[in-house]
C-alpha cells in the first residue's frame, strides 16, 4: 500500500524551512530547560552557558553533553514541570544498566502520538487497519507509543501485550489483524507456533510487520515476508528517552528519517566526543519540544552514521541516519580491533546458505584471544561444500572487519531458536 502523510506540509517542508524551525525550537527549549530544570540550570552555569548565547544551531556545541548516568540519578532535578502536571512515568528495560525513569506531560504524550501517527501513515496504515500490539505494556514506552499513534489515526488497536502466542494467532485470524507490532524475535515465534498449529498466516490479512528492539537482517526480513505474508517489514527505532524519534525510510531502507521538529541530532566520536562527519559516531540527541523531561545534548550510546538533511525519493525532507545502529556498550576489542555485532551481521548476510543467526565466541583466556564463529545453516551441505563456505566466510570477515577467525562451526537450523545474533564474550 502506498504511504500517506499525517502532516504533509511539515513532513515534506523545504529543508531551509525545517532548519529555521529547529533554530526557533532550540532557543525556546534551552530557555525552558534553564528556567525550569534545576539540573540543567546548574550544569549550564558551571560551563558558563546562558540561553542568550544560543542563537543558532551551531551554538549547540557550546552546551555540555548529558550522560545516561546523569539522567538516572537526577530525575527530580531534570523534571521541568510540577509533579501535578506529570501525565505518566515511563522506564527503560534496564538492559544495559539500571532502569532510566522518564516523565511526560499531557502535551508530551500528544507529541508522541502525533509522531507515531506520522510513522504509521507513512507506511500505509489508515483508520481501516487493525493494529495488534504484542510488546509489553508496563512501564516500557514502545507499546504505548504505537498504541497512541494507531488510535490517533483511527485504527482499531488490539492491545494484547506479550506472550500467549496461540492467543495472538487466534486474534490475528479472528479480527483480521493487518499490522503486527512486536520485538523482532516474537514475529518469528508467532510464525513458528502458527506452523505447529497448522495455521498458514500467509492466508491471513497481515500486511505490515513492525519490528522493535532488535534490527532484523535483510535475510530475516525476507523470511518474515515469506512466512507471515507481510508485504513489507518496518524497523522501529527510538527509545524510552526519545520516543517518536524517527521513521524507517520506505524507499531507502538503509536509513531512518529523524523528525526534525521533535529532535536535533549530532554524531560525535564516542571516546573523544569531538564532532564527526561522514563516518559512524555516537548519536547525540536534543529534544526540541519536550516539556516534562527535556534532553539536551544527550549521549545516547547508539553508534550510527548521520547523513543529515537531503530530499529523499520517499518525499520526506527530514534528516537521515544509518539503519545499522550499535550500542557502544556492546563494542568489544578482538585482537586489538574494535568490533560491533552488526559488522558480523552485515558480513554473514551475504551467504544464502546461512540463516543469519550466529554467535561470536571470544575466549580472552587464550593467549591469542581465540575467536570462534558459530553460524546456523539453512539446510544441509556436503563436507566439501562446508569447507568451501568456511573459506569464503573467513575471507569476508578478514576483508571487511580485519579479524582472522580461528574456527568456524556450522550448527543446524533451529539451534538458536530464531534468536537474533548475540556477541558472546568468554572472559
Amino acid at each position: 500500500m502506498p504511504g500517506l502523510f499525517w502532516n504533509k506540509k511539515l513532513e515534506t517542508a523545504p529543508i531551509d524551512e525545517l532548519q529555521r524551525l529547529q533554530k526557533k525550537l532550540l532557543r525556546r527549549q534551552v530557555e525552558r530547560a534553564y528556567e525550569n530544570s534545576r539540573f540543567y540550570r546548574t550544569k549550564f552555569k558551571a560551563h558558563g552557558v546562558h540561553p542568550s548565547r544560543i542563537r543558532d544551531l551551531k551554538d549547540l556545541e557550546k552546551i555540555p553533553f548529558t550522560t545516561r548516568e546523569e539522567l538516572e540519578y537526577n530525575f527530580d532535578g531534570i523534571l521541568s514541570v510540577p509533579m501535578s502536571e506529570v501525565a505518566t512515568i515511563r522506564q527503560t528495560s534496564g538492559t544495559t544498566g539500571d532502569p532510566l525513569t522518564i516523565a511526560h506531560s499531557r502535551r508530551d504524550l500528544n507529541l508522541v502520538a502525533d509522531a507515531y501517527a506520522r510513522k504509521l501513515m507513512y507506511h500505509g496504515v489508515t483508520s481501516k487497519d487493525v493494529v495488534q500490539v504484542t510488546a509489553t505494556y508496563g512501564l516500557w514506552q514502545g507499546a504505548w507509543s504505537v498504541h497512541s499513534g494507531a488510535e490517533r489515526i483511527g485504527a482499531c488497536v488490539l492491545s494484547v501485550s506479550s506472550g500467549n502466542t496461540e492467543k495472538q494467532i487466534r486474534l490475528i485470524k479472528r479480527f483480521g489483524t493487518t499490522v503486527l507490532y512486536g520485538v523482532t524475535n516474537y514475529h518469528f515465534r508467532i510464525g513458528e507456533v502458527a506452523k505447529q498449529l497448522g495455521v498458514d498466516l500467509r492466508d491471513s490479512c497481515l500486511r505490515l510487520g513492525i519490528c522493535v528492539a532488535e534490527k532484523p537482517t535483510k535475510q530475516q526480513q525476507e523470511r518474515l515476508i515469506e512466512d507471515l505474508g507481510y508485504e513489507s517489514v518496518m524497523i522501529d527505532y527510538g527509545g524510552t528517552e526519545f520516543p517518536g524519534f524517527s521513521v524507517h525510510c520506505r524507499t531507502n531502507p538503509e536509513f531512518h528519517h529523524v523528525w526534525s521538529d521533535y529532535y536535533l541530532v549530532e554524531t560525535v566520536d564516542p571516546e573523544t566526543r569531538e564532532s564527526v562527519q561522514g563516518e559512524r559516531g555516537e548519536l547525540v540527541i536534543t529534544s526540541l519540544q519536550r516539556e516534562a523531561f527535556p534532553l539536551i545534548r544527550y549521549l545516547s550510546r547508539d553508534i550510527t552514521e548521520l547523513i543529515g538533511f537531503e530530499k529523499c525519493d520517499c518525499g520526506l525532507t527530514h534528516p537521515k541516519i544509518g539503519i545499522n545502529i550499535d550500542r557502544s556498550d556492546f563494542m568489544i576489542k578482538i585482537k586489538g580491533t574494535p568490533v560491533f555485532p552488526s559488522a558480523f551481521e552485515l558480513a554473514l548476510e551475504k551467504f544464502a546458505e546461512l540463516s543469519g543467526r550466529s554467535q561470536i565466541i571470544v575466549n580472552k583466556r587464550a593467549p591469542k584471544q581465540e575467536t570462534i564463529l558459530k553460524a546456523e545453516m539453512m539446510g544441509k551441505l556436503s563436507e566439501m561444500s562446508q569447507d568451501l563456505l568456511k573459506n569464503q566466510i573467513r575471507r569476508e570477515i578478514k576483508s571487511n572487519i580485519g579479524i582472522t577467525l580461528d574456527e568456524i562451526r556450522f550448527v543446524a537450523s533451529g539451534v538458536f531458536k530464531d534468536k537474533m545474533k548475540k556477541l558472546m564474550v568468554i572472559e
